[in-house]
């Protein structure tokens, strides 16, 4: 019986490649619907940005007020 000297022999490579295919209705879905959920962000930080502003406003007056 042979034993190879080295210890066990390597195994086979294996590789993970998984094709790729190009679906234009997909990318033009996908890019709406990001230029729309930018589009919500920008509306939902503008309406707090607003209240904020109204808010800080208010106490700065509250505070002149009162010194």
């Amino acid at each position: 019986m042979i034993v190879p000297i080295g210890g066990k022999r390597p195994k086979h490579r294996q590789f993970n490649y998984q094709p790729r295919y190009y679906d234009p209705e997909k990318e033009e879905r996908e890019r709406r619907r990001r230029a729309i959920r930018i589009e919500s962000k920008v509306r939902r930080g503008q309406g707090r940005s607003i209240a904020i502003y109204a808010a800080i406003m208010f106490i700065l007056f509250l505070m002149l007020l009162y010194l």
